[in-house]
């Protein structure tokens, strides 16, 4: 009977040992997958980032080519007016002119 005794306490001390591989190996498992996350997430929020920062980059050069653009407008706008101010000026000075002529040309 001590020998079969031996036997079971030998058998269960096997079995506790593997119970304990068996745990090692499952809590090492998890570990990595937290950790498999974990890097996966901080992956993502680091290309999240990088993705903003091009996002408003492109964004900042849009609104300055933009401002560049309605600046040239602006500029142009204001050169067409000019013109248009000399010329009701130079046909406003013809007309004066034209009118003059015709009404001392008919007063003579």
């Amino acid at each position: 009977m001590n020998g079969t005794n031996e036997l079971l306490r030998a058998i269960l001390k096997i079995d506790e040992e593997e119970r304990a591989r068996t745990q090692a190996t499952e809590d090492y498992r998890q570990k990595a997958q937290t950790d498999r996350s974990a890097r996966a997430k901080q992956l993502e929020e680091e290309a999240m980032r990088r993705m903003r920062g091009d996002v408003d980059a492109f964004g900042a050069r849009e609104n300055e080519r933009a401002q560049k653009e309605l600046a040239g407008q602006q500029q142009r706008k204001e050169q067409i007016l000019r013109e248009l101010d000399q010329q009701l000026v130079k046909n406003k000075s013809a007309w004066v002119e034209t009118i003059t002529a015709r009404v001392l040309g008919r007063g003579e």
